[in-house]
């Protein structure tokens, strides 16, 4: 299939492409629509797509081909089909053409109900001179003006948001950052510190990878190359918390004893399945073992660090929004729901389909880096004998995504979740410390270490060992838990 821009292999050896399957559009299967086509509008005359539909023949047989478009919604796109090709039987090695036009109403007529439309192409294929027939159906997404910004509000949005929010804020507060299975010379492991490096590393992976992206101008080898690595680190994350969850099983358990093996399985029985065929459920799984992982595996040390995060990808985020809205047709939010579809996002079928997407999205890191600081907010709880910190650390980040979601709803252009997340919880927890007189020891001070590891192993605060501190952390706060508080 090929239109004025490229050329598209719908089927081949018996197989419709991945991007041309009607089941696409349902929302249940997958958030990649089918490929869409479409006539970027100037003007408010009536505007006219076509694409080339060659059908080639390597049987021994000649057929007769019947093409049938068929619009899925009510709207005023004409649709026609007619044979470009000198004979209208297809012969034996030989190719016949299509050419699939579609006819636009005027673009002042156009609305969010009827710029577009989902496209089912049912191709025929009789035998001559026999009853046989072959029917091939496929799908495609139309749009009579590409650049037609629409309000992109779904109620799967909130949905996602609520049940992200309520997980990393259940991370932040019960899980340690300790590994059960995990021994340092016969010590706890206790994570990684955020420190200045993994910051850096961080902001030039990100801005390299969005730089090679624009530059190759969303190459799909490049997708695919995101899509392998998202997948193969998402299969370890599983691997992870599968492993911590089996250790929590009683030491002489046949989970336990056999972690590894357990471990092994279940990942490979949500990674494989998920390369394949992409279903969102599995997209999420992996996705939510990142979040576990990184709230696991990493911890910040001080405030300082947590605004030098957030700071660098509220920048990153707003550049690469910025790029995006003036070189490319579709909006931000569409995509890099389009390009990536990959365990870095959280996704939910949307309720009603809207135009070139399937489901509603937020970014792994829109949602991790504020369980980091929760976590980072407890801990300080902790610490000071209070619980001021977390708990208007939450608050506002619920604040913050009511806000952003209420955005979404009152402006046509994608704006990323973490220009109202990250500025409303740093500059609430920085007036909480403020107020409280704080501010000093909530910047530079050392909150690393977990002081209530001890009682989450059940082990007494005389008798228990010391954990393995990485990063030049030498001692461990003071604290004035009893040794027989478990």
């Amino acid at each position: 299939m090929k239109d004025a821009n490229d050329e598209y292999l719908v089927y081949d050896k018996n197989k419709i492409s991945f991007e041309f399957l009607p089941e696409n559009l349902n929302q249940g299967v997958t958030c990649k629509p089918p490929r869409s086509f479409g006539i970027l509008s100037t003007n408010n005359g009536i505007g006219i797509s076509n694409q080339t539909l060659r059908i080639e023949n390597d049987d021994i047989i000649s057929f007769n081909v019947f093409v049938l478009q068929m619009d899925e919604k009510n709207t005023n796109i004409n649709l026609q089909t007619e044979v470009i090709s000198d004979d209208d039987k297809l012969k034996p090695k030989s190719e016949i053409l299509f050419r699939l036009s579609q006819q636009c109403p005027q673009r002042d007529h156009l609305t969010s109900q009827n710029y577009w439309t989902p496209i089912h192409i049912q191709v025929s294929l009789n035998e001559v001179n026999q009853q046989t027939h072959e029917l091939i159906e496929f799908a495609i997404i139309f749009s009579c003006d590409k650049s037609y910004r629409d309000i992109t509000f779904d109620w799967s949005l909130p949905i996602l948001l609520v049940i992200s929010t309520i997980l990393i804020a259940f991370l932040a507060k019960y899980t340690r950052i300790l590994s059960f299975s995990w021994k340092t010379n016969g010590k706890d492991f206790q994570g990684f510190e955020i420190n200045n490096t993994i910051i850096l590393i961080y902001i030039l992976l990100y801005a390299g990878g969005a730089t090679i992206v624009l530059a190759t101008d969303f190459l799909d080898f490049i997708r695919y190359l995101f899509i392998i690595i998202a997948c193969t680190i998402g299969t370890l994350a599983i691997f992870f918390v599968s492993s911590e969850l089996a250790c929590l099983m009683k030491a002489n358990s046949f989970l336990r004893k056999y972690y590894i093996v357990f471990s092994s399985i279940i990942s490979l029985l949500i990674g494989i399945p998920y390369y394949f065929y992409k279903p969102w459920y599995l997209s999420d799984i992996i996705s939510l073992a990142f979040i576990v992982l990184i709230v696991k595996f990493f911890r910040l040390k001080n405030f300082k660090f947590a605004s030098f995060l957030m700071i660098s990808n509220v920048l990153l985020d707003s550049t690469l929004a910025l790029i995006i809205h003036y070189t490319q047709v579709e909006s931000y939010n569409t995509t890099v729901l389009q390009f990536l579809n990959c365990p870095l996002e959280l996704q939910l079928p949307l309720i009603s389909l809207q135009f070139n997407k399937n489901c509603a999205w937020i970014s792994l890191f829109s949602q991790a880096v504020p369980g980091l600081l929760l976590s980072l907010a407890y801990r300080i709880d902790k610490t000071k004998r209070t619980f001021t910190y977390g708990l208007q650390g939450f608050l506002s980040l619920i604040i913050a995504e009511g806000l952003w979601v209420l955005a979404t709803v009152s402006v046509k252009h994608s704006i990323p979740e973490t220009i109202f997340t990250y500025p409303i919880l740093l500059g609430t927890l920085t007036l909480n410390s403020l107020r409280r007189a704080e501010f000093n020891s909530f910047w530079f001070g050392d909150y690393l270490t977990d002081q209530s590891f001890q009682r989450l192993r059940g082990d007494s605060l005389i008798d228990a060992k010391a954990p393995d501190l990485l990063f030049n952390v030498d001692i461990i706060p003071d604290s004035k838990v009893q040794p027989t508080d478990l």
